[in-house]
């Protein structure tokens, strides 16, 4: 049975679920689970509870896909949390839809965008398979690594793609990530576009929100359209030239400092001007790389204070 179910298509599904069990003690439990993906046979997803192999869950998705009892086939520690496969009985099975299977962008998954030739396709997932492959020893995630096979397996082949992109289209609609029009993934070139971007999604908040202006770091991954991961090495950089600043919370926020840099520097930099007026841009990394070759970071881009000095 078990053998069957891996053999069975697996689709990317991150939705959120809701859990109930009955532990050692006969007590019942409950929790809400991340999908991360599902076949007609089971769904695997993401928990912070151990559940051990042989235990029954029920589960249950939006919309009531899926719905019903499955047995835990496996439990692996990952990060904080586990990565569990459950196995659908034969009822759980009839309730499998489109809705389960639906929750992933294959495009925010592969950080490109949906009229991304074959070539994009094939660079960025190299990128990412190699990160993610269950042989890279530091940043292995086999869950993903597996997520990223889909997508690509489905986004090369002209029948699935097509089919693939008008159920997308009929689904409801989504905020564009920035990944869909602007290369992140670029090296030094992609760090630059990493950089512009959060200044201009922060220094929007904080127009328009100028008494709360933090973004918090899910909302900053969900924008702009790639892992949070990614942001590590941006965050520190601008932090450490205090354009913005980090909470205990992780919520992120644009300093006096940061909103000077912004509009100064919008008209030298072109796709920070095209990102505070619409919101996306249509760049590559290359041209962000050229927008910033003769840019004086310094603090010498500080506004003049009533005095005279930089404030």
């Amino acid at each position: 049975m078990r053998e069957n179910t891996r053999r069975d298509e697996r689709r990317a599904a991150r939705g959120i679920y809701s859990i109930s069990w009955q532990d050692q003690d006969g007590l019942t439990k409950s929790a809400q689970v991340e999908g991360v993906n599902i076949s007609d046979g089971g769904i695997g997803f993401k928990s912070s509870e151990e559940l051990s192999p042989g235990i029954a869950v029920f589960i249950q998705g939006e919309g009531g896909h899926p719905k019903g009892y499955g047995v835990v086939r496996r439990c692996t520690r990952r990060d904080e949390g586990y990565v569990i496969s459950l196995e659908f009985d034969e009822e759980a099975r009839k309730t499998i839809g489109p809705a389960a299977a639906g929750a992933v962008d294959y495009y925010e998954l592969l950080q490109i965008s949906p009229k991304a030739e074959l070539g994009t396709i094939h660079r960025v997932y190299r990128f990412l398979a190699g990160r993610y492959h269950p042989d890279n020893p530091e940043t292995d995630d086999p869950e993903k690594f597996l997520l990223l096979q889909e997508a690509f397996n489905t986004l090369i082949d002209p029948q699935r793609r097509a089919d693939y992109d008008l159920a997308r289209q009929s689904a409801e609609a989504q905020p564009i990530p920035l990944s869909s029009s602007i290369d992140f993934m670029d090296g030094i070139q992609g760090e630059v576009n990493r950089r512009v971007a959060l200044l201009s999604l922060l220094y929007s908040r904080r127009r328009m929100s100028p008494d709360a202006p933090e973004v918090s770091l899910a909302e900053a991954e969900e924008r702009m359209g790639f892992p949070r991961d990614y942001l590590d090495f941006t965050i520190w950089y601008l932090k450490n030239k205090k354009y913005i600043t980090k909470g205990d919370n992780s919520d992120l926020a644009l300093t006096a400092l940061g909103v000077d840099f912004v509009e100064l520097n919008r008209s030298k930099i072109p796709i920070l001007n095209r990102l505070l007026e619409s919101g996306t841009g249509v760049t590559r990394g290359s041209e962000a790389a050229r927008d910033f070759e003769d840019l004086d970071t310094s603090d010498s881009i500080l506004l003049p204070g009533p005095d005279g000095d930089a404030d």
